[in-house]
């Protein structure tokens, strides 16, 4: 682990969100700053955002951000000042030196270190590290009563790559599809065995309330009564669902944005990754597993 950094030098120049070289001169000073804390990610669709506050050391300088894909290996993305409290991980600051590429579906580990004007660095440990797993979502999605002219796009696939496109109620991989009946706008599922649905009720789509779906509160049916502003989750579980005992599934929401007697505009956010519960933003939480003194590499 990178524990002291450079000792006996005094930090120059800027340092920019990016992998910075830090030049130093002229100091005793070899007691590493404390570590950030309260280190949380938010969920985007082909990036994360590290989140973290600082310790109480004077001299800090900067703090630097570190990704891995096994808890273990972790690769420096780079440096950003003191003043700053968060870092937007994508694939664009990515560097060379990083083995893998940063997608959808695949979950992170991400951590943080604080260094001082000396070069000490403090160490990437349990409570500086979380985990996130970036996903696809959109915006403005408009569906057409399936009891009307346009039941062409009256469905959604949330599985469907390229996202964000309605399809028809009637296909074989429509996971919802909207509808009038009995005067009410509903959102329905044409396959009640795979598909489950709840309304969670009048949130913020970012809310952490509605970023995770929680099994000990999850009373799902079929279909839901459409509420502008309403956050509906969806829990899709796979074609092979009736007797299959492990029960891979994906994890879905969306959010009633407008609605009038032909259609309705959604915002959706769908997990791809299986058996992961995670819609966020919301705090994932420091990582407790996680053995100190893991190697940085870079």
């Amino acid at each position: 682990m990178r524990g002291l950094r450079s000792i006996g030098f005094l930090l120059l120049g800027a340092i920019a969100n990016g992998c910075t070289d830090r030049q130093v001169v002229g100091t005793d000073d070899v007691i590493p700053p404390g570590e950030p804390q309260e280190v949380y990610s938010v969920t985007g669709d082909g990036e994360v955002t590290l989140y973290w506050s600082p310790p109480g050391d004077v001299d800090l300088a900067g703090f630097s951000v570190s990704i891995s894909q096994d808890d273990v290996n972790y690769y420096r993305l780079g440096d950003v000042a003191a003043s700053r409290r968060h870092f937007v991980v994508s694939g664009d600051v990515m560097p060379s030196s990083v083995p893998f590429d940063f997608a959808n579906g695949s979950t992170y580990f991400l951590g943080v270190t604080a260094f001082d004007m000396a070069g000490n660095e403090s160490a990437l440990t349990t409570q500086s590290t979380t985990f996130d797993t970036p996903r696809p979502a959109g915006l403005g999605l408009r569906l057409y009563r399936a009891d009307g002219p346009m039941v062409d796009a009256s469905g959604y696939d949330f599985s469907r790559s390229p996202y964000g496109y309605a399809t028809s109620a009637n296909t074989l991989f429509t996971d919802i599809y909207f509808v009038w009946e009995n005067g009410q706008p509903l959102m329905r599922t044409p396959y009640p065995s795979v598909v489950e649905m709840e309304d969670k009720g009048l949130f913020d789509f970012d809310d952490p309330a509605v970023g995770w779906l929680d099994p000990a509160q999850w009373n799902p049916t079929d279909s839901v009564v459409l509420r502008p502003g309403h956050v509906v989750l969806v829990k899709i579980f796979e074609e092979s669902r009736p007797g299959n005992t492990v029960e891979p599934y994906n994890v879905a929401k969306f959010q009633v944005v407008s609605l009038d007697a032909e259609s309705v505009v959604i915002d959706w956010a769908y997990q791809i990754d299986p058996n992961n519960p995670e819609l966020k933003p919301t705090p994932a939480g420091p990582v407790a597993r996680r053995a100190p003194d893991k190697e940085v590499q870079g």
